[in-house]
């Protein structure tokens, strides 16, 4: 009875926010505004149309292609059911019958244009959503000619289109059935009666007015605003109501059997691959719990091949039988173990974390793959599936950019990146990466140091590594970074503050007063003598005493990365951070190139808020009209 409670209370909570909160109270007109604004300058501005082809030239295709065929299904119903409409006028004329001559089909055409629009696009809905058929399309060419990474926003758009839809149609048939009674009365051999028994007194009319009710609650649920902020789990399970929506449209659309036959059996073999994937063991190795309630979850490594940035879905039946969510592998391929770094902001994340390490240990051994009891699974995966991250590969130059946890496709990326540089050097196309990590709060950066340390050290060239700290530092940090910087050697360092260092290489020492040092110990560091020898105390081994510091770096304060390597405070400064790239770019273009008509590219991707992918698409967009000699390709994440 509790559970039944707390899922009306949630329902009500979600009702009242679809109505009163979700934005179209306050917002649309806003919207609406920037909206109207943005596409007039697209086509009244000669640059802004080109850059916008540039950057969005294969989803501008497809949606174009697609509002020409609704253009052409509507006009096509609506001019069929004219003639249908008009026959049946004429027909009625002659026999005589009362009403008919002052009717004029116009209501009926629009009602079956828009029926005919919703048979497309209600078919159309589900192939978006199957992943696997994505998978399958990015191992053609088709793939790279499909706009596959805007799955999404295609799929919202075609649910705003039947939302239109939907309400154009109800109102005209309503219109019809209101301005026409004798209509009903000879169609569908029922006496004349009123509007509203007219549109609910049969299996259209009531199947239609339940799927305009299914509808609003798999809608309003469905909104961004709703999903991100509220209870993700009824938006899982009231878009699970597509199930009864589809069913009704079946029984309510004469002809929509035709239309749903191929997607249906399309989406009924993709559920079935799903529950196939998804029901192969799967071992739990280790738990770390990292800060800022990150959990670091290792599995044993599937049979699956899987491509860094890739992303799969977790299940965990102790919790929801039902409900799969998305995370991005944060592995290698090349790596020993398949992980994954989750931050628990949710009831499910949340419940995960207390069901694997409900004692918040550091690290945690499971080495299983069902419940102490045996009678479950401990978690499902079901993937790999593919991202925009997979074309970082077609680049010479790249731009990553993270924003907290959508830091985990890219740690993947830069592992791999950086193992086929070391040992596949002549296979790879880039040559320099650029990586972005923007974080609001300090205990963040410890979830990858050791990694960005690592790539710092062997491939100093190869990669640039930058990161923002946006949240605010206390003022013993403010401290710490002050007397910690190499700017500061020789000045006697507060007792309170406590400077540390990492060993570059190993150092044995030549006698008993210096410390041995072994590649990657940390040092905290005592005193640093302008001799060029310092004091400190090894973490590692303990011992106390002298070492040479060019066999050492100091580590910044807040990041644990080496000290004053671009480690900025604030936010990034977008515009000179394109121009740095640009200015890399052509210094490192090849002459012979440089009179060659097609410029050279940068990949620029994103996983992060939207705001500062919108920003990030501005600048990209930005950046690359002319005269610039540079175009900056924008990627986004979306899963």
């Amino acid at each position: 009875m509790s559970k039944f409670k707390e899922f009306c209370g949630s329902f009500v909570d979600f009702f009242l926010y679809s109505c009163f909160d979700n934005g179209f109270t306050s917002g649309i007109y806003a919207s609406c505004k920037r909206f109207v604004a943005t596409w007039k300058s697209r086509f009244t501005d000669k640059d802004e149309f080109y850059n916008y082809v540039s950057a969005e030239g294969q989803k501008a295709f497809i949606v174009v292609v697609w509002i020409c065929i609704n253009i052409g299904l509507f006009i096509e119903a609506c001019y069929r059911w004219y003639m249908v409409a008009n026959r049946a006028v004429e027909l009625n004329k002659r026999l005589g019958t009362p009403g008919w001559d002052s009717y004029i089909p116009w209501w009926v055409m629009i009602a079956r244009g828009f029926g005919q629009l919703l048979n497309f696009n209600c078919a159309l809905i589900l192939l978006p959503t199957m992943r696997t058929l994505l998978n399958v399309l990015r191992s053609f060419k088709i793939g790279h000619i499909l706009p596959l990474d805007k799955n999404i926003i295609f799929h919202r758009y075609l649910a705003y289109t039947i939302v239109v839809c939907t309400v154009g149609h109800t109102l005209a048939h309503y219109f019809n059935y209101s301005c026409c009674p004798m209509f009903y009365r000879n169609v569908y051999n029922q006496p004349e009666t009123s509007t509203l028994v007219a549109c609910w007194g049969n299996k259209y009319g009531l199947t239609g007015n339940l799927l305009v009710f299914v509808m609003v609650i798999m809608f309003s649920a469905a909104t961004e605003a709703y999903r991100r902020s509220k209870n993700f789990t009824i938006f899982w399970y009231t878009h699970h109501l597509f199930i009864i929506f589809f069913g009704l449209l079946l029984i309510h659309g004469r002809n929509f059997w035709m239309w749903f036959f191929g997607p249906g059996a399309m989406y009924i073999v993709e559920r079935i691959l799903r529950n196939v994937r998804g029901s192969t063991v799967t071992i739990v190795k280790r738990v770390h719990a990292l800060s800022a309630r990150v959990i670091h979850l290792e599995l044993e490594k599937p049979a699956f091949r899987y491509k860094s940035g890739q992303y799969c879905f977790l299940n965990c039946p102790i919790i929801s039988r039902h409900e799969w969510h998305p995370f991005t592998i944060s592995s290698a391929p090349e790596e020993e173990y398949l992980t994954f770094h989750i931050r628990c902001v949710g009831d499910w994340t949340n419940a995960l974390m207390d069901l694997l390490n409900p004692a918040k240990r550091s690290t945690l051994v499971i080495d299983k793959n069902t419940t102490p009891d045996g009678k479950d699974h401990l978690l499902k995966v079901d993937g790999p599936f593919g991202t925009a991250a997979e074309y970082v590969f077609q680049f010479d130059t790249v731009m990553l950019v993270a924003a907290g946890i959508g830091v985990t496709p890219y740690a993947s990326l830069l592992k791999h990146i950086k193992y086929r540089m070391q040992h596949e050097p002549n296979g790879l196309k880039i040559k320099k990466v650029y990586f972005y990590w923007i974080n609001r709060e300090e205990g963040s950066w410890e979830w990858f140091t050791e990694l960005l340390n690592q790539i710092e050290t062997d491939c100093p060239d190869q990669f640039e590594i930058h990161t923002y700290m946006t949240g605010d530092i206390k003022a013993q940090d403010v401290k710490a970074i002050m007397f910690g910087s190499s700017e500061a050697s020789g000045v006697a360092s507060p007792s309170d503050i406590v400077v540390t260092a990492r060993c570059l290489y190993d150092y044995e020492p030549a006698s008993s007063d210096e410390l041995q040092l072994s590649e990657g110990d940390i040092i905290d560091v005592m005193d640093r003598d302008l001799s060029g020898w310092w004091t400190g105390v090894n973490k590692t081994t303990k011992a106390k005493g002298l070492f040479p510091n060019n066999y050492v770096v100091l580590l910044d304060k807040v990041t644990k990365l080496r000290e004053g390597k671009n480690r900025h405070f604030g936010r990034p400064l977008w515009h000179e951070e394109f121009e740095n790239v640009r200015k890399h770019v052509l210094n490192n273009t090849d002459p012979s190139k440089e009179k060659s008509k097609s410029r050279p590219k940068v990949g620029v991707f994103i996983c992060g808020p939207s705001a500062l992918s919108k920003q990030l698409y501005g600048f990209s967009v930005k950046e690359s009209k002319a005269p610039s000699q540079v175009n900056f390709k924008f990627h986004k994440e979306n899963f």
